[in-house]
């Protein structure tokens, strides 16, 4: 996996950012690490280096999308052909990189999702109806029959890194995903497990939750129904 950049996003995780980097370096050997630091007010970026990984530091929080982004760039500067987004709070199974990777390669596609409902189960929650309505509206609109669109693992091939850094309209959420789907990029889903963050608190609540959803949704449905 020496052409396969992981790029961790990062903002205050001092709790979690070493446990995760440990967790790639034993199972997914092979692939490069990058810490985008997303203008954290803690030690995130200090341990990052104690630990020999590269970090790019921005000033300022900007958002998941310019940290995504940023990471990607570094990627295509540096010869990388996959680039894969992996969160820094723990939730994400390090185990399952190989399997994202080999799926990416094996099957050439140009994102490979690390899906949590691949057996078409759901849990009941906010997050769970969130993500079968917004998997619901993506069929609609681009056909794409995607089970987990919420998903922050991920792997993108050069041409989905290139679409990105070129523009800003694209983002790593469920209505950019829909758009390519629509543009003729190719999509696949692997089985994966989720864990709960091993530490800090997550901003997404119930009342997040519905928002993110109504976002995405009318994203999906208004804009781009109106764009095609």
């Amino acid at each position: 996996m020496d052409n396969l950049l992981i790029i961790i996003p990062a903002y205050n995780e001092e709790e979690n950012i070493g446990k995760v980097i440990h967790s790639l370096r034993e199972s997914a050997e092979g692939a490069s690490i990058l810490v985008v630091d997303d203008g954290s007010a803690d030690r995130t970026g200090m341990i990052c280096r104690e630990m020999k990984v590269p970090v790019v530091r921005h000033q300022v929080n900007l958002g998941l999308s310019e940290a995504i982004r940023t990471g990607m760039k570094y990627a295509l500067l540096h010869g990388y052909g996959y680039a894969m987004q992996f969160d820094a709070d723990g939730q994400h199974d390090a185990k399952a990189v190989c399997r994202l990777y080999e799926k990416a390669v094996g099957g050439s596609y140009d994102i490979v999702i690390g899906s949590r409902y691949v057996d078409g189960k759901r849990e009941f929650s906010a997050r769970g109806l969130g993500g079968a309505v917004i998997s619901l509206c993506i069929r609609i609109v681009s056909g794409g029959r995607i089970k987990d669109p919420t998903s922050g693992m991920r792997i993108y091939d050069e041409k989905v890194m290139k679409l990105y850094t070129a523009s800003s309209h694209y983002s790593p959420e469920p209505d950019t995903l829909s758009f390519l789907i629509s543009r003729g990029i190719t999509v696949s889903e692997v089985g994966v497990i989720m864990n709960e963050r091993m530490g800090g608190k997550s901003y997404l609540d119930i009342t997040e939750s519905v928002r993110y959803m109504f976002r995405m949704c009318t994203s999906i449905l208004l804009l781009q129904k109106i764009r095609k």
